[in-house]
């Protein structure tokens, strides 16, 4: 189909205008070219472009218009085409973006070849009336049901603070080759924990986030597989919180992510990489319990409660049922903290005068993960242990801290069977450098020496589960899946340099069926290693 074709299949000749409700979609215009990177995105689409989650035969596209000053709706024209240039077109239509959604759009596009790459765009009156053409992004579909990609390549990460470090590592990633799409685990965003309250004080926390003109060049350049944290809510967030205000950050969210809300405001999900891999997003957020208070577990309550829950009783279902059916070479789960144990200082060597102590006593990070909720985390990992769940790997985020690690249901037993790893990144902004955040009046070499040793020290008490610990360095995780293994990349860019590229700070290998997590030479390593 020419775009000739679409625009009077749509109802208007070429060079004319229809109508749609109050809305009029102008003239037509010539494609423009892609932007520079870093460049500002036309008005009315300042927000960018963004695709979702692959599907065999299509995805979702999502773009913001600037609302017009009376707040009417905003007529959008949308075209994905096989090429660049936009000379072929798959499939396009209208869309209105409305008040209700804050001017944004998500389009369901279908129809389209498994395992592929298209191009997209939006159109709609800018200022003055003249018809502006936003960027163009790129979607790519998932290989069909039942069929064997020798591949699959993505990079996760999370934690993007607006600071006085730079968006580096977004452009690093935008330009990774070869990469399918990119996860975001989450901490899109940072609300105030006390004003940011109503539907429209959360949507613009994403406007404003997207006016760093390198975030908005890698959702162009990649689909984005997105999930929540806490700073899409406030800091802490669980399901007791403020139902209104609970409400108002989800529907944010939805309004701002190319994710249809399947009702509920359900954000967990799952997809598929032909028979290569299944990719579970589970919600750690939404309907857990409070976290605990303490960091000392050395009791049943608390931490070790029976019943707490980080997933809820219905995800949990939904989660396992799905792991245990699927039949894919492998499980990639993306999971908003970690779910490997951060532990302090082990407190296993008391129990020979405390034989009361519960399962892997110890002093365990403030860090509000699945720490916090030992029991379901023994439940789950023994679960897939006894289902017969092998290659599952958890892809993490939210610690600020890269962390790789073997699971087990009690990681104090290592006669007993892995039944995951675990791959936590660090933060994709320094949020803060934690060598001014917690060794300030020490030089900066001084202080990064000493968070080493802290890694060092830290590596001891997890042993031999916790296999990598990085407290200092920012960036993303790069994940390749094949038939036969799975590499894990740690990318580290120092984002205090504006012009810092991207280097390798640890390479992992899995091999299908393993119960060991291999350690890559990696030139220039970084972080602590056991």
């Amino acid at each position: 189909m020419s775009r000739r074709d679409l625009l009077r299949g749509l109802g208007f000749g070429v060079g004319g205008a229809v109508v749609l409700g109050a809305c009029t979609v102008p003239t037509p215009s010539p494609t423009p070219p892609l932007p520079p990177p870093g460049v500002p995105d036309p008005v009315p689409f300042v927000d960018g472009v963004i695709a979702g989650d692959p599907a065999p035969d299509g995805s979702h596209i999502w773009t913001r218009v600037v609302a017009p000053s009376d707040g009417s709706d905003v007529a959008v024209l949308w075209t994905v085409a096989e090429d660049d240039d936009f000379t072929t077109l798959a499939g396009g239509g209208l869309a209105l973006a409305t008040a209700a959604t804050g001017h944004t759009v998500t389009v369901p596009v279908t129809g389209l070849a498994a395992d592929r790459w298209y191009h997209y765009r939006f159109e709609a009156a800018g200022p003055g009336g003249a018809q502006v053409a936003s960027r163009i992004g790129r979607l790519r579909t998932s290989p069909a049901p039942g069929a064997s990609p020798d591949r699959l390549r993505f990079a996760f990460a999370s934690c993007q603070q607006i600071n006085d470090s730079w968006f580096v590592a977004h452009r690093a990633a935008a330009t990774e080759p070869d990469l399918d799409f990119f996860m975001h685990l989450g901490d899109y965003v940072y609300v105030s924990d006390t004003s940011t309250l109503t539907l429209e004080d959360y949507r613009e926390q994403y406007r404003r986030w997207r006016r760093q003109p390198l975030l908005r060049d890698l959702h162009a350049a990649l689909p984005m597989v997105a999930m929540w944290d806490d700073g899409e809510f406030y800091n802490g967030v669980d399901s007791t919180g403020v139902p209104e205000r609970l409400e108002n950050a989800k529907r944010a969210w939805f309004d701002s992510f190319p994710v249809p809300d399947p009702g509920g405001r359900r954000a967990h999900r799952r997809f598929s990489w032909g028979d290569l891999a299944d990719v579970s997003m589970i919600d750690v957020r939404a309907y857990r319990d409070p976290a605990v208070d303490e960091i000392v577990y050395t009791d049943g309550g608390g931490a070790n409660a029976p019943g707490r829950t980080t997933l809820g009783e219905e995800q949990y279902s939904w989660f396992t049922e799905g792991l245990a059916a699927s039949t894919a070479a492998w499980r990639i789960v993306g999971n908003q903290y970690n779910i490997s144990p951060w532990r302090l200082v082990n407190l296993e060597f008391l129990r020979a005068f405390r034989p009361d102590l519960p399962q892997n006593s110890g002093v365990y990070a403030p860090n509000e993960a699945w720490d916090d909720y030992m029991q379901e985390r023994r439940d789950l990992l023994q679960f897939l242990v006894d289902a017969g769940v092998t290659d599952t790997v958890f892809t993490s985020g939210h610690t600020h801290t890269a962390i790789v690690a073997e699971l087990r249901a009690d990681f104090d037993r290592p006669s007993t069977p892995v039944a995951a790893f675990d791959f936590c990144t660090g933060s994709m902004t320094a949020d803060p450098d934690p060598r001014k955040a917690f060794l300030g009046d020490l030089p900066a070499d001084v202080a990064e020496d000493v968070l080493r040793a802290a890694e060092r020290f830290v590596l001891t008490q997890n042993s031999p589960y916790m296999r990598h610990l990085n407290l200092v360095d920012q960036g993303y995780t790069v994940v390749e899946v094949t038939p036969t293994e799975t590499l894990v990349t740690i990318r580290n860019v120092d984002t205090f340099d504006p012009d810092a590229a991207a280097v390798d700070g640890a390479r992992f290998r899995v091999a299908k069926g393993s119960q060991r997590i291999e350690q890559l030479p990696t030139p220039g390593r970084m972080g602590s290693f056991a």
